[in-house]
This record gives structure tokens, C-alpha cells and sequence, in this order.
């Protein structure tokens, strides 16, 4: 079972020999980069104090503990502390067995859950798998904000989200550095906003699913393709904050954060639908933040509608959505079954050489789902997420054995039985 927490809210920010930085948030990139093959960023702590807690208190405690320096997370709803490396696990412990703290953990590694490959062939098996043509007579997202919590969403490629006067994509968020903006250099969060919302019937380049909705980037992934716990949660809880409807995390990793579920209930309670990949481990147990109770976790399936080799599955999962596999060829075409979309690579330090590219992974499989719920939204105004978790769930395709099961959640979902729901 899902687990189910309840959202808080500290702050601080104070002096008494301790050092509270401006930023929110770890800024020294390289740092970061060097240490990312590490489960944690070392020597931080995520840590919140309980509602009742005084400033005074918080702070005697952090000296009690030697801390050098905090900050606070998004918002002041955790703060980040400065410990010395190595002594993350032993300092979290004892954090946490203090009466004032509702939570103490190290600054968790990310990363999206992607097998890319590129190949210049157009064809999309992954949308009528999800009966999405007769959707599209029924809704096309149109009023609907979908936020790709992800390494950003470059709005420049060939195909694209509109044209110049009419471009869907949103002026959105870079939590790494904390600036307007969230242009990507990494490719990742660009395909998976295609999948959401390509721009569809221009007669070039892929279609998208809900091809009328609007594309809000926050960029919490660096172009290596990880991020630290705390730009996700700044992503997370900015995206709830700026008007995201639906949030897509095609991202994720097995360490449990509190402060990872507290960002996801914040946004649930806002009223957005947040939808997460299960994970590419090919394991038994869904990873976070898919497995959290208010996010819905999606698992990959092939062209055959067999759960593909690589997803996770468990008593976690909700549904599954195409992900593909680049190994097999069950459509025939010659060509491996990945899901086709617009992406680019890098050309010198500003440039990009677009074109079409073949990807894999539960990554590919949550914007899916993310689509249709923009669908249903767009039909729906009025729903929130547990309508929408609903609608989803009863109108999937069953696949294995009959109601919801570990490998395949309540079915693949169907985009025009939801829209006709």
C-alpha cells in the first residue's frame, strides 16, 4: 500500500552563529555533477521541524548539532542543513529522534528513467494503442496546463508546440538556479513534452496527445540527467504554485523522502494531478515518487500489450501506457518498437540539430497518461485529481489477470474511453 502523509509547514531563518543563506538551494553545479554517481548529495540534510517549533528552539538545536549553515527549502517548508560529509546517515538518526522534528533525511539523487535512441522513422503505434484518434474527436486539451517537471522543454525544433505567434510553451521555471526559464539541453523533457502535446495536424514532424494544452517547463534535471531531491521538490511545489494542472515526473529513484511526499501532497491538495513513471529496473517495487498515495505510477508496456522487460511493477503501480522496447520489432516494420517523437542534439554550446528519435522507458510511458488526463481535464474543468485518478483507472484496457493486479495496475489506459466517460 501506498503511503499517505500530511502536509506541514516551517520556517525559519535565523541567526545565533548559524549561517542562513539566501539561495534556497545547493548552487554549486559542478560540485553536484562530481558527486552525482553517490546516493546523496553529501553533507546536506533535508530537515523540518514540527509546526509548534520555535526559531529559538530550531536554532538551538542546529548549534547543538554543530550545524554551519541553513537554508530554506521551497517556500521555508523544510530547510537544508550543512553537515560534515559522511556523516549524513548518523546525522539524520539523530535528528530524528529529536521531539521537534517531523522528518530528517540526506538530499537524495534522481534521475529519469529513459532508454533513448534515435532513429529517423515516423511512425507512432504508441497512439492508436490508446484508441487516442477517436479521443481527439471528443477533446484535444484545450485550457489545460500540463508541467513537465523534467531537464526542461526547448520550444525551437522543427515540429514543435505552435507556431512563433501561437506557442504553447509557458515561460517556466530553472529550480536548479532558481530563474524564470527552463530551456533544455538535454533532450529528455523536450520528448516527453512531445508526447503531451506535439503540435499534431501540421503535416510534418509527430503528433502529440493533447495537442491544444499548454506546456509549462520547470527544469529540475541537470543535462546529465539527475537532479538533487530539493530542485524536484522546488519544481514540484513552484509548478502547484503557477498554475500546473497535471504534472508529469518522468523521473525518479528508491530512496523514501519525506520532503519528496510533502511536495507531492502540497501539490494533490492544490488540486493539480500528478502522474510519475514506475521506474526501468524491471523489479517488483514501483520507485519514487510514483509510489507515493497521491501520485499515479505508470508501467510500460510493449506493442503486444506485455509488460516490457524493463518496468517496475508492484502494489504500487495504477496503470500502464506504451513504452517500447528498441530490441523487439512486434508491428514488423523493420525498425525497433520505440516511441517515436521530435528531439535533438547538441550543436556547439547554443546550437541543435533537430529531428526524429526513437525513446524507451516508463519515462515514455507517464507523459501518456499525462496526455490523456489533460484530455479529460480539458472535457472536465470541474474535476480534480481524485476524479480524474478515477476516470482513468475505470476506463483502462484490463490486461492480465481480471481487475487491478502488481503488473499491469487497473489496464492500459484509453484515451477515448476516458474522454467519453
Amino acid at each position: 500500500m501506498k503511503r499517505v502523509c500530511c502536509v506541514a509547514i516551517v520556517l525559519m531563518g535565523l541567526l545565533f552563529g548559524i549561517r542562513y543563506a539566501a539561495k534556497a538551494d545547493s548552487t554549486d553545479i559542478q560540485s553536484v555533477l562530481a558527486n552525482s554517481h553517490r546516493p546523496f548529495f553529501p553533507g546536506e540534510l533535508l530537515v523540518k521541524y514540527k509546526e509548534n517549533v520555535s526559531r529559538e528552539r530550531a536554532a538551538a538545536l542546529h548549534r547543538n548539532f554543530a550545524v554551519s549553515e541553513v537554508r530554506g527549502g521551497y517556500e521555508n517548508s523544510y530547510q537544508i542543513i550543512s553537515i560534515a560529509p559522511g556523516k549524513e546517515w548518523e546525522m539524520a538518526e539523530a535528528y530524528g529522534k529529536r521531539a521537534e522534528i517531523e522528518y530528517a533525511e540526506p538530499n537524495y539523487y534522481y534521475s529519469f528513467q529513459i532508454t533513448p535512441d534515435d532513429e529517423n522513422y515516423p511512425l507512432q503505434w504508441n497512439l492508436p494503442l490508446i484508441n487516442l484518434p477517436d479521443a481527439w474527436d471528443v477533446s484535444t486539451g484545450e485550457g489545460v496546463t500540463v508541467a513537465v517537471v523534467d531537464t526542461g522543454v526547448n520550444p525551437f525544433g522543427n515540429d514543435s508546440f505552435g507556431s512563433r505567434l501561437d506557442n504553447r510553451v509557458l515561460l517556466g521555471y530553472n529550480a536548479i538556479w532558481k530563474t524564470r526559464g527552463g530551456l533544455d539541453f538535454e533532450s529528455h523533457g523536450t520528448i516527453v513534452a512531445g508526447i503531451i502535446g506535439q503540435e499534431t495536424n501540421n503535416g510534418i514532424g509527430t503528433a502529440g496527445i493533447a495537442f491544444k494544452t499548454k506546456i509549462l517547463p520547470v527544469k529540475v534535471l541537470w543535462f546529465t540527467g539527475e537532479g538533487l531531491n530539493s530542485w524536484i521538490i522546488h519544481g514540484i511545489r513552484w509548478a502547484a504554485n503557477h498554475g500546473a494542472d497535471i504534472i508529469n515526473l518522468s523521473l525518479g529513484g528508491f530512496f523514501y523522502s519525506r520532503a519528496m511526499e510533502d511536495a507531492v501532497n502540497y501539490a494533490y491538495g492544490k488540486g493539480v494531478t500528478i502522474v510519475a513513471a514506475a521506474g526501468n529496473d524491471g523489479m517488483g517495487e514501483v520507485i519514487y515518487p510514483a509510489a507515493f498515495e497521491n501520485c499515479i505510477a505508470v508501467g510500460a508496456v510493449n506493442y503486444d500489450k506485455t509488460l516490457t522487460n524493463y518496468s517496475n511493477y508492484g502494489v504500487a503501480l495504477d496503470l500502464v501506457a506504451p513504452g517500447g522496447s528498441l530490441n523487439e520489432d512486434q508491428n514488423g516494420d523493420g525498425i525497433g518498437d520505440g516511441i517515436l517523437q521530435e528531439c535533438f542534439e547538441r550543436s556547439g554550446f547554443f546550437g541543435f540539430e533537430w529531428g526524429p528519435c526513437y525513446a524507451t522507458g516508463t519515462s515514455m510511458a507517464a507523459p501518456h497518461v499525462a496526455g490523456v488526463a489533460a484530455l479529460i481535464k480539458s472535457r472536465h474543468p470541474e474535476y480534480g485529481p481524485d476524479e480524474i485518478r478515477q476516470v482513468l483507472q475505470e476506463t483502462a484496457e484490463d490486461l492480465g489477470v481480471p481487475g487491478w493486479d502488481e503488473r499491469y495496475g487497473y489496464g492500459l489506459v484509453d484515451a477515448y474511453a476516458a474522454v467519453s466517460y
